[in-house]
């Protein structure tokens, strides 16, 4: 009991009291009005003229719906599927956990191009005439999401009716009611590119006004200087780069408003363009550092070309260094390395125990990755895949250098300083493990064909059994010990102050609810060590 308040308070002590208080008057309030309360027409006019859009309407490759069994809907959102009666779709289905009924309520599916418009305006019909028994989708995050949805169908198609209309009005005065404050980071400013959308979709001042007000003050926040979002998430930078471009495309395509906004959305999703480009490798993947997954946002490429339909590019490399990552590019190798700390600190929800983690990719292929994310269920799986071990860093037996928990939640973290840095080279230290009287010292080292790694522990370690360092193969490949050093390919892999080496298997996360098994390699080590990564022709 004492332990869980500990780890209560030493994860309260970062939030900020907007958090608290909102966390607080959310829960009393909602005990006694519910959300569908503030579900009104209040304020609303007939629309009268469509926004203009150019948005290519991406959607996650792991969306689908169909129509199957004559008259079953098919539904298939984070690799899992379930079926629904034509006209009887459960839109509260909890069966596949929370993310899959939001992922149900987000609409997504609306711009797959092998389903048809009728259907589609049929599950709009059908959302609309069960919306007073909701329950996820009434909550802010699912209507921002589906609320853009609909502006979107509703502006390129004309299938808009005053029935649905009122409908969306009626969500967005929910929202209204239920900006995610408590929650703050991602979330609160996807609420804010939801009102704009819906600001500009019924011509509403009040909408633009808290839109307006909440973009300037969550992109100067989110949006390090390097262009990096501040989760540090290349996912979740995706996401967010990607709405943001939507928005800006909304802007300058219609001439409701004249105002500044345009131009801060421009210059901010080109920073975070910036990012992005430098944070890619070379065959098109993104280190799917923290919470990330491949199928869930819009790829790099898919996002670049967009901005360039719109006007928009990259104007020059990113320095990376306000958001805590180095990217070092050789003719044959490329190497991420993660110098930051967890971030933000009130809102660490994406974020995992893998301070001074890397991940390499040789001749444009992936060899030392990370282990992905295959769920948001809060469970063991869940809480393995947030812990160090599942990383690829050095290691305290049966301890996390920050302290995850509860699915989303991170008591104490690690401290990350950079001590030292030149071209091609970084060291950092974090003390993560400072209640053992250690410090954890790492040195990145990248040359022609060449990468070189470096740990250093200082403190007095009980046993040589206690540490160890992780290095995860992407599935597929099969590395083989010989000789003291690692064969894998055109690589090597030379190793030097290790006491043990071995191989085993690990599950990799392809995507949510998706694993395959995989290969890594396993460390035990003196208090120096240091591998030394070779490409051959």
């Amino acid at each position: 009991m004492f332990g869980k308040i500990r780890l209560v308070l030493q994860t309260v002590i970062h939030l900020k009291p907007v958090q608290i208080y909102y966390q607080l008057y959310y829960k009393l309030r909602n005990k006694l009005i519910s959300r569908a309360a503030y579900a009104n027409l209040k304020g609303y006019k007939p629309v009268t003229q469509l926004p203009k859009l150019r948005t290519p309407n991406l959607v996650p490759g792991a969306t689908g719906v169909e129509i199957c069994e004559t008259d079953r809907f098919k539904f298939t959102f984070i690799n899992l599927s379930s079926k629904f009666e034509r006209g009887q779709i459960d839109w509260n289905f909890s069966g596949h956990g929370k993310l899959w009924a939001y992922n149900l309520n987000y609409f997504d599916f609306l711009f797959l191009p092998n389903f048809e418009e009728v259907e589609k305006v049929e599950l709009i019909e059908q959302y609309c005439t069960g919306f007073d028994t909701l329950k996820d989708g009434l909550e802010p995050y699912p209507i921002s999401i589906r609320g853009i949805n609909w502006v979107k169908f509703f502006s390129l198609t004309g299938k808009n009716t005053a029935r649905f209309d009122e409908c969306l009005f009626r969500q967005y005065k929910v929202l209204c009611a239920n900006l995610e404050f408590h929650l703050l980071a991602n979330h609160l400013l996807e609420n804010a590119f939801s009102l704009l959308f819906g600001a500009y979709y019924f011509r509403n001042e009040q909408f633009y006004a808290r839109a307006r007000k909440l973009l300037l003050s969550q992109l100067e926040e989110q949006i390090f200087l390097d262009g990096g979002h501040f989760e540090r998430s290349v996912m979740y930078h995706q996401i967010v780069l990607y709405r943001l471009l939507e928005c800006y495309d909304l802007v300058a395509s219609n001439d409701w408003k004249q105002d500044d906004l345009l131009k801060v959305l421009g210059a901010k999703a080109e920073n975070m363009l910036n990012w992005l480009q430098q944070m890619t490798f070379s065959n098109g993947d993104i280190p799917y550092v923290k919470d990330s997954a491949p199928g869930i946002a819009p790829n790099t490429e898919a996002i670049l070309s967009f901005a360039l339909k719109i006007g928009l590019s990259p104007k020059r490399e990113s320095t990376l260094m306000d958001s805590g990552y180095r990217f070092y590019k050789s003719s044959n190798l490329e190497v991420l390395a993660d110098v930051g700390a967890v971030n933000p600190s009130y809102q660490p929800g994406h974020a995992h125990a893998d301070a001074l983690n890397f991940c390499l990719y040789a001749n444009g292929h992936p060899v030392i990755v990370e282990t992905g994310t295959s769920t948001y269920n809060i469970n063991a799986r869940r809480q393995l895949e947030r812990s160090t071990e599942a990383h690829n860093c050095l290691t305290l037996v049966r301890h996390n250098s920050s302290t995850v928990w509860g699915g989303f939640r991170v008591a104490e973290r690690a401290k990350v300083d950079v001590t030292h840095e030149k071209e091609g080279e970084v060291t950092a230290e974090h003390d993560g493990y400072k209640k053992f009287g250690l410090r954890v010292s790492r040195n990145f080292s990248m040359e022609e064909d060449k990468f070189e790694l470096t740990d250093s522990v200082v403190g007095t370690v009980e046993g040589k059994e206690s540490l160890k360092s992780f290095l995860h193969f992407f599935p597929g490949l099969k590395p083989e010990i010989r000789n003291g050093k690692v064969e894998l390919e055109n690589l090597v892999i030379h190793m030097e102050g290790y006491e043990k080496v071995k191989l085993e298997e690990y599950k990799y996360a392809l995507g949510f609810n998706k694993l395959q098994p995989a290969l890594r390699l396993v460390l035990t080590g003196n208090q120096t060590s240091k591998i030394t990564v070779s490409v051959h022709s």
